[in-house]
């Protein structure tokens, strides 16, 4: 969606411009089941604006999942949703949305996680973002640091993503590396044909020192530090990204 001011409503916009803070709650879907569906709404809505209408992320059998970590971004005293992302630890019952949407095509990914099983293995997906927070210069990186720090919190040494082609920059920047002996070359045509994604992993701690600097540096702090503030250049103001862990 594109961020340019004359394509985006005028409440958007005010939200944008008068954005000086924004707060990243982390929470178990089994602790706020409500919380969990404003999430899956706010995931559905973004992309639905985008074309996209079908997704094995769409679900929602993950609400009230004690495996399943949510980081959701707000504002407004959290009236305003403006991005969120999952971590799900996958389970011997729960298949991850990543199998579910290629695992019949290409077995080798169960066989895959499988191996990765007993070291505790987990999906970033579901990721989204409203307008306002691109408009206001708030990117995805800081969240997806924050997860990737939490991950041995959450008993989990393997964490996979699966992104387009587009996406090689960011997940390279984040230290993931991607599974090229996965799919046709390391590419699946998902979620439509013309479409083509790939998986990345990341191994903790191993890959933090793949990642760029800084965002070594944000991983290192949400691992030490699970609750804090951070502060974000953003288009109109420097933004305090305050992170409330509400793990027990």
């Amino acid at each position: 969606m594109s961020s340019s001011p004359s394509h985006i409503p005028r409440e958007s916009v005010d939200v944008a411009r008068s954005l000086k803070e924004a707060t990243l709650h982390v929470f178990s879907s089994a602790d706020d089941p409500v919380l969990s569906r404003r999430f899956a709404e706010g995931h559905k809505e973004v992309l639905r604006a985008s074309g996209i209408t079908n997704l094995t992320s769409f679900g929602e059998e993950w609400v009230g999942d004690p495996n399943t970590t949510l980081f959701l971004l707000t504002c407004q005293d959290d009236e305003v949703l403006l991005s969120g992302m999952r971590l799900q630890k996958r389970q011997t019952e729960n298949a991850l949305p990543l199998e579910r949407a290629v695992g019949l095509d290409y077995p080798e990914v169960a066989e895959a996680l499988d191996s990765y099983q007993h070291e505790g293995c987990g999906e970033f997906c579901a990721l989204w973002s409203r307008r306002e927070s691109a408009m206001a210069g708030i990117g995805m990186l800081p969240m997806a640091c924050v997860g990737l720090g939490l991950m041995p919190r959450l008993d989990i040494r393997h964490g996979f993503a699966f992104m387009g082609v587009n996406m090689r920059p960011i997940q390279r920047e984040l230290g993931f590396t991607l599974m090229e002996s996965w799919g046709k070359d390391g590419e699946f045509a998902y979620p439509a044909p013309s479409i083509r994604s790939e998986v990345g992993h990341f191994s903790y701690p191993e890959s933090i020192g793949e990642g760029a600097l800084d965002v070594q540096a944000l991983i290192r702090r949400a691992a030490e530090e699970p609750s804090h503030v951070h502060r974000i250049d953003g288009r109109f103001h420097r933004i305090d990204y305050r992170i409330q862990n509400h793990l027990a």
